[in-house]
């Protein structure tokens, strides 16, 4: 009778973990996240840089925005002061709109409490039509906007809307008067042959409470 023998097995002990495998081993899910991580901001950038470049304009713009509307707040009420200041926001885009068409260089509006909001032209206009194109903007689509308001103070009989409404009409109205930085001395400035100056501020001054 064959008795085989079976090759005994060395016994090994266990081996220990060393630290720097638990560090590996610990460290190993953050570095996916990581990548992860940068993989979606460098995709975001595209969006985000955009919103860095306009910052400037958007915090001189909708800052002082804000401040006017805060400061009406204290005296109208912040429905009213913030229904004001988006229709004096609508007149300046007027200028704005015009002025872009002709390819005219324009800063972005600023808001002042008591004194009204402006846009600074960068150059001045190359001939009196566009002058007063650009002049005449800002009341012609401010006007619409309070008679946007008008209507809808009509429709839902809103006291609110239909004071705005006559607000409007006024603050354009007003602005259309030929004398200081006024609108209406835009638009006229060419006729009287004064000289156009390289930065032209158009502003609107809403009345006093």
């Amino acid at each position: 009778m064959n008795l085989q023998t079976q090759p005994t097995e060395e016994y090994k002990a266990p081996s220990e973990e060393t630290a720097w495998s638990r560090v590996k081993k610990a460290v190993a899910p953050l570095a996916v996240i990581g990548v992860v991580i940068a993989k979606f901001f460098a995709k975001l950038k595209f969006v985000l840089l955009p919103l860095l470049k306009f910052f400037p304009i958007l915090l001189k713009s909708g800052g002082t925005m804000l401040l006017m509307v805060w400061v009406y707040t204290q005296m109208w009420g912040w429905q009213f002061a913030l229904g004001f200041v988006l229709l004096l926001l609508v007149h300046e885009t007027g200028h704005l709109l015009v002025a872009k068409k002709f390819g005219l260089k324009v800063g972005a509006p600023v808001f002042i409490p008591f004194m009204g909001a402006f846009i600074a032209l960068k150059e001045a206009p190359r001939n009196a039509w566009m002058e007063a194109c650009v002049g005449i903007g800002g009341p012609m689509l401010g006007s619409l906007g309070a008679l946007v308001c008008n209507l809808l103070g009509e429709a839902f009989a809103s006291p609110l809307f239909i004071a705005l409404a006559w607000f409007g009409y006024f603050l354009n109205l007003f602005n259309l008067t030929p004398v200081g930085m006024l609108d209406g001395r835009a638009s006229i400035r060419s006729s009287a042959n004064e000289p156009r100056k390289n930065s032209v501020i158009l502003k609107s001054h809403p009345p006093s409470a």
